[in-house]
């Protein structure tokens, strides 16, 4: 999945006669791949639960990227007024918000519910509940057509077909009118056997505008808890190609031509309660589920989509709990969608029965309001090419249960050591790359091997920030050596006093997409003197065009006790390029410049509550800091200075524009650490709230920006990324946002940069 590659405008034209360098440069300025996904299986999707604030899936990255992973197509969402909780708990537009990005973050199409009859009030509240929803839905998915189901299950509120139909009618035309775009969907019955599927029927008839899709629910096993009840489960399998006949018959015959649908909701049994669901039968449920998706595939007409619920732990449903625990009726779920083979017992393979017995109300519309669609992620798109990302070459591989003396390398006799690997890899014309497996590395790496222009030698995580590089000795955790080399998605951390935790010497190397957090560094006797040295993620003053792109830097030193020598992201090298990296909690600043640093791009990141500056530029012994670009950066709540500069690195041909300093504890630009000034070749600079979505100073918040936020189309192409941390393609309005992320909701479009 790869988008088009990019450059950083402001340095194109010095990379002009090195096209072999421009090449591995333009891969760098984007955000770092997340774990390849297998392809889309068209049809299987997840339902979100969204019973609570802190749902994983809306809450926990990690979740998301498994999610992602696994290729999941479709998220379908509640957009919910209050949690269950009685109503007492309003949701909220942040948190609604925060539930669609995370459909995006998985990369997924969403299937939004948004609020239909049966929930109280009149037709024109209703409407103007939709309309704000939708103002929401597209603040996050732009002007991509968004999947809205009208309600949920209104016929377990005794909503009939015909009242169902008027309230279609008098609220959906307005919706359509306003976002003309997007897919209205509906009844959403909860189910479709006996008489729902003249329900289903005579709603296709009776709407004006007709829906662009039907949905319903199917869940088979009722309440079943006799003895039988597993012959149940599966035998009633068999009547979701039924319903789909009978529906597909009534609507021909209503309304003159048949629609597409959903299922968008299907497990066995719609009571958590039931014995389908109690873990001594967790083995049967997975060999159910396998069955379950094999009668989906076989559906004629085929669904648009068919959603399992749900995503996450929920009562006794979920396919995965905790953060990434997967359990063993996820496993089936996940074995189908990457094509891994599942077994499924003879035992399960019933004959056809009829129709099930009623079954109780289903899970997903306790106490649930409407939830609305949502478009196609950008997510779902080609992702931007890395240098290394297409892994040529020769393959290794490492993994925790592997063996440095036995092993050789191969995916099938893995290393255990990422040190042994970076000893024992050789470098073909095409590269090389080592591919290291989830799973914890208690020993340090320092790698002396080089690639070379024509092939990078790349480490990289099989899943971001699930392979974890954490030495207990003061060993710096990965250490670079060599030229053009590429680390890639690792969690790096350190508990031993290690004083960096990537760093990297030499030229054209690029670390992207790692998490650096919890380096606990002191300098000197643990009273901060010294020579500036401690940081995340760095490289040394002799070193030249490295890339330090889409990582996530926070909690480096000692901090909340300020460092003046502990930084975040900490290069000295010339011509590097410092994009859309995210920066917290360190114990100096967010991003600091030394040495004889010349000829930076340092653009479109945020660096936040820091214990000293933001960011800071200063200069070497024999140089002044010169012919840096700062721009489109988000500066703020710092303990100092927004963006610092000392005597010695304001050169005459540094630029700074476009970048918003707010709430820093000395003000927006300051000159030695001591007074404010304005550096010259600056403009647009913003002082003002951000607005961001959630603002939390200890990393916990979610720091996309709102539709009011200033930063939306104020920054610059000046050296800027042609995508965002999340992937998403720059700009999306008539110009580029600042800070790390670009707000999916304009129509402009960027031109690809070549050399």
């Amino acid at each position: 999945m790869c988008r088009k590659s990019s450059l950083p405008r402001a340095l194109a034209s010095a990379l002009v006669a090195l096209a072999v360098v421009a090449a591995v440069v333009a891969g760098v300025v984007t955000r770092p791949a997340r774990a390849t996904a297998p392809p889309h299986d068209p049809l299987l999707g997840v339902n979100m639960s969204f019973y609570g604030a802190n749902d994983a899936l809306v809450t926990q990255n990690g979740t998301q990227e498994l999610f992602r992973s696994w290729g999941v197509p479709f998220v379908r969402v509640p957009l919910r007024d209050h949690f269950d909780d009685a109503g007492k708990t309003p949701v909220g537009d942040d948190l609604l918000v925060s539930a669609m990005r995370a459909v995006k973050n998985v990369g997924a199409t969403p299937l939004l519910i948004i609020r239909g009859p049966g929930e109280g009030g009149t037709a024109e509240e209703t409407k103007a509940a939709d309309l704000h929803l939708l103002k929401l839905v597209h603040q996050v998915f732009g002007e991509d057509p968004a999947y809205l189901e009208f309600g949920n299950e209104p016929d377990r509120a005794d909503v009939s077909a015909a009242d169902y139909t008027a309230a279609w009618n008098a609220v959906v035309p307005a919706l359509k009118a306003a976002y003309p775009n997007d897919e209205y969907v509906g009844p959403v019955a909860s189910r479709a056997d006996h008489e729902y599927a003249d329900y289903v029927a005579d709603f296709a008839a009776g709407a004006k505008p007709a829906p662009d899709y039907l949905s319903w629910h199917e869940y088979v096993c009722g309440a079943s808890t006799d003895g039988d009840w597993k012959n149940t489960c599966v035998s009633h399998l068999a009547n979701w190609q039924n319903h789909v006949k009978a529906i597909e018959d009534k609507v021909q015959a209503k309304l003159g031509r048949t629609l597409p649908y959903f299922i968008s909701e299907w497990n066995a049994d719609p009571e958590a309660g039931s014995p389908v669901y109690d873990d001594a039968n967790a083995d049967y449920l997975a060999a159910w589920t396998s069955k379950a998706i094999a009668r989906l595939r076989a559906l004629t007409p085929a669904p648009a989509g068919a959603m399992i619920y749900t995503a996450t732990d929920h009562q006794n449903f979920g396919l995965v709990t905790g953060v990434d625990t997967v359990t063993t009726q996820g496993k089936a779920f996940q074995a189908a969608l990457t094509g891994d083979s599942v077994s499924t017992p003879d035992s399960l393979d019933s004959p056809d029965s009829p129709e099930s017995p009623k079954p109780p109300e289903s899970p997903g519309t306790q106490d649930a309001p409407a939830s609305p669609a949502s478009p196609a992620s950008p997510d779902t798109q080609d992702s931007p090419k890395t240098p290394g990302s297409d892994a040529p070459g020769d393959q290794y591989y490492v993994a925790t249960d592997g063996d440095d003396k036995t092993g050789d390398g191969s995916q099938a006799h893995p290393w255990a050591t990422i040190q042994h690997a970076a000893e024992q890899v050789k470098v073909a014309s095409g590269g090389a790359t080592v591919h290291v497996a989830d799973g914890t590395y208690k020993d340090a790496v320092e790698n002396k091997t080089s690639g070379h222009a024509g092939g990078y030698l790349t480490f990289v995580a099989d899943h971001r920030w699930k392979a974890k590089i954490a030495p207990t000795s003061s060993a710096i955790p990965f250490e670079n050596r060599g030229d053009y080399v590429r680390v890639e998605g690792f969690d790096v951390t350190s508990a031993g006093g290690a004083w960096s935790g990537i760093l990297t010497w030499g030229a054209h190397n690029v670390v992207q997409g790692n998490h650096v957090h919890d380096i606990r560094t002191e300098i000197g006797s643990g009273d901060c003197t010294g020579s500036p040295g401690g940081d995340g993620i760095g490289d040394d003053g002799s070193s030249s065009d490295n890339a330090f792109v889409g990582n996530q830097v926070d909690h480096i030193g000692p901090y909340p006790r300020e460092c003046e020598y502990i930084h975040g992201i900490y290069p000295s090298g010339a011509n590097d390029v410092i994009q859309d990296n995210i920066t917290y909690n360190s114990s100096g600043s967010g991003i600091r410049f030394n040495h004889n640093a010349t000829g930076a791009t340092i653009t479109n990141n945020l660096s936040f509550a820091n214990a000293d500056h933001g960011i800071f530029i200063s200069g070497g012994v024999d140089a002044t800091a010169d012919k840096f670009v700062i721009s489109n950066n988000i500066v703020l709540d710092n303990a100092m200075f927004g963006i610092n500069v000392r005597s010695d690195a304001n050169g005459a041909n540094n630029e700074f524009h476009d970048n918003l300093l707010w709430g820093n504890k000395k003000g927006t630009y300051g000159k030695d650490s001591s007074e404010e000034f304005t550096p010259p070749n600056s403009s647009g600079t913003l002082s003002e709230d951000p607005k961001l979505v959630n603002y939390r100073d200890d990393g916990t918040g979610d720091y996309h920006l709102t539709a009011s936020s200033p930063c939306v189309d104020a920054g610059t192409d000046s050296g800027a990324p042609d995508a965002d941390y999340d992937g998403v393609s720059r700009p999306q309005g008539h110009s580029d946002d600042i800070g790390p992320y670009e707000l999916g909701a304009g129509t402009g479009s960027k031109q690809e940069t070549t050399t």
